[in-house]
């Protein structure tokens, strides 16, 4: 069985002031608008209460996602970002 994900803009109300929003790639079965879903940590631990509030029509497949890391490394380098600084 092929596993889809789905980009979602998601939001979370950690106080009565304060909203935080994201876009995450979400496996697609999750990918309802209005609902709630965690979000996985990188310690493995899960964070609740982001609540889906736009869903892309795209849809991809694991192994088509883009890998944040590997971008944020050559947008680095392709910029002289990665490059030590010079005092």
């Amino acid at each position: 069985m092929t596993l889809y994900y789905q980009q979602c803009r998601l939001v979370k109300q950690t106080s009565a002031t304060t909203r935080v929003e994201l876009t995450s790639w979400i496996p697609e079965k999750y990918a309802q608008l209005n609902s709630y879903v965690k979000l996985k940590q990188p310690d493995g631990s899960f964070v609740d209460g982001w609540e889906v509030k736009s869903i892309s029509s795209q849809r991809l497949q694991e192994n088509d996602l883009p890998d944040a890391h590997a971008m944020i490394k050559g947008h680095k380098k392709a910029t002289g970002d990665a490059l030590p600084k010079r005092g």
